[in-house]
């Protein structure tokens, strides 16, 4: 085990303490002994110096051993602490693990039994040492989860919750003590055709990811979208999960206005057409006009589709309104369209309409924009991938380069780049640049305060500029007009640059900054194993 193990030896006999000292130091060089020889002696020395075991006699004057570590328990309660005693018996033992003994051991005679104590102490050292870490790395886990505005919970195979964050004691209305150990089916009581357990067995089976929709369990007025991934290295299961349900009220709304379509086309924010059967318009509203940039004198009605909007939307558009039209029932659809606005992703409700007759005789549509949700969806799957990839990794190279990879994808900025610190200087480690003539600064010195990596860095704040022309740093490349650096702890600093002024808002600082919370936690594991 790398590092000093401080060993605190407390026996009446001082000749045996000094021997003991010597034997364990020579047996083990990371063995670093103090001894006292009354426990009140050695309490005194637990609050003046950092100690990682305490090694004890049982039979002492003025406290047994037992009493001792009842009094070291008080204020250390996971400390290991070893009962090291000539008096044994199976009483003493017994009593001492109930105590919360770490190690019962026997004296004995000749050197062996200190060899015996050391391996004791060294492995009960690491164990506490790995929990410790364990429990750090569990406690930053479960901050990044805060900031997660879904809820999050995992579960085992079995469908037993093992973790949750705070937006979900908030959303269900448990307690995280209520919720965790808690096996979901079970406390529904809900048997294998309840939508939510469907969907969870299905991920853990087929290992992948999958969104569902339903009502929740727990407030069965409250309607609830499920996104289910896969865990990597076992059978276990992440849902991040939102309440939708406010959502699912404006759908319902919407599709009451398709009913009412004439009377109200310009007072809703959808896009809103009817066609007939031939797939001729017969009126649209002005948002539906904004979209494609048709004219808002034009008159519409009796214009095939193929006239007024191009070749691929217009077979997309008459592919989806005959699909409506056989199935005779309202169809929901997604579309990735370009628009006067860009590429938008919209959410299309098309309703076949009949005659007294029960004969179609036209469809309404009502589409509403999506673009934003799915963002958000694609950045929660490539944040869950990339923090996956992360807790696997065995080198502090491969966490750079996936921090980079990943921001690369989703932010799509002219530069990403991470810096990492070396001897006072930011030290370019891993990047990606769009254009392989764009600038950069390869190695900025933390006393120069000169480039906003290093700026961020000190002060260990996220920074973002909106127009570098305006700033009193020279950019290393001077067609960057916006930038975001985030501090990785310690480690260095995470960057993204754009050729665009305001290129960031606070989803991507959001998302930058849980990717490098991330990273930060895994790094710091590193460093510790």
């Amino acid at each position: 085990m790398a590092g000093t193990i401080r060993v605190l030896h407390v026996d009446d006999d001082p000749y045996f303490t000094e021997l003991t000292a010597a034997y364990l130091e020579r047996t083990n060089e990371h063995l670093s002994v103090v001894s006292a020889t009354r426990a009140e002696d050695g309490l005194a020395r637990l609050s003046e110096t950092d100690v990682d075991c305490i090694v004890s006699d049982y039979d002492m004057p003025d406290q047994t051993g037992i009493e001792f570590l009842e009094a070291v328990r008080e204020t250390h309660p996971e400390l290991p602490f070893i009962l090291f005693t000539g008096k044994g018996s199976e009483e003493i033992a017994a009593d001492a693990i109930s105590a919360g003994a770490t190690e019962y051991i026997q004296k004995e005679t000749g050197t062996s039994q200190y060899t015996v104590l050391a391996n004791r102490i060294t492995n009960s050292v690491a164990q506490d040492r790995a929990r410790r870490r364990s429990e750090r790395a569990n406690h930053r886990r479960r901050q990044t989860l805060m900031r997660i505005t879904d809820g999050f919970v995992e579960m085992d195979a079995d469908l037993t919750v093992t973790d949750v964050n705070e937006q979900t004691v908030e959303l269900t209305g448990l307690s995280r003590e209520k919720l965790v150990g808690m096996n979901y089916q079970r406390l529904m009581a809900v048997d294998d055709s309840n939508a939510s357990v469907e969907g969870y067995k299905e991920v853990i089976e087929t290992g992948e990811p999958r969104i569902i929709e339903a009502k929740s369990d727990i407030k069965p007025t409250r309607w609830i979208e499920e996104r289910i991934f896969p865990a990597k290295t076992d059978e276990s299961i992440y849902v991040y999960f939102t309440d939708v349900t406010e959502r699912k009220r404006r759908e319902r709304q919407l599709q009451t206005r398709t009913r009412q379509l004439q009377g109200i086309l310009d007072s809703v924010q959808a896009a809103l057409w009817m066609r007939d059967t031939d797939h001729r318009f017969m009126l649209m509203n002005q948002n539906y006009r904004e979209l494609f940039d048709i004219d808002s004198d034009l008159d519409v009605a009796g214009t095939p589709v193929d006239d007024l909007l191009g070749a691929d939307i217009a077979e997309l558009f008459k592919a989806h309104d005959k699909h409506a039209l056989s199935v005779g029932e309202p169809v929901e659809v997604e579309e990735t369209l370009e628009t006067t606005y860009g590429t938008r992703v919209y959410l299309a409700r098309i309703t076949p309409l009949f005659d007294d007759d029960g004969e179609p005789f036209a469809t309404a549509g009502a589409a509403v924009d999506i673009t934003r949700r799915k963002e958000r969806e694609q950045t929660l799957t490539a944040l869950h991938s990339a923090a996956q990839t992360m807790e696997q990794s065995s080198d502090e190279q491969t966490v750079y380069e996936t921090l980079v990879e990943t921001a690369e994808n989703v932010l799509n900025f002219d530069l990403v780049a991470v810096d990492i610190e070396q001897d006072g200087y930011l030290v370019q480690e891993a990047w990606k640049l769009k254009d392989d003539d764009s600038g950069y600064y390869e190695r900025t010195s933390l006393d120069s305060n000169d480039t906003f990596a290093v700026r961020a860095y000190n002060s260990q704040e996220t920074s973002i500029v909106d127009d570098l022309r305006e700033s009193d740093i020279t950019p290393a490349d001077t067609d960057y007009r916006s930038a975001m650096t985030v501090p990785i702890g310690t480690f260095g600093t995470f960057q993204a640059v754009s050729s665009d002024v305001g290129a960031f808002d606070e989803y991507d600082q959001e998302f930058a900054e849980l990717l490098v919370d991330h990273a930060r936690v895994k790094l710091e594991q590193l460093g510790g194993d």
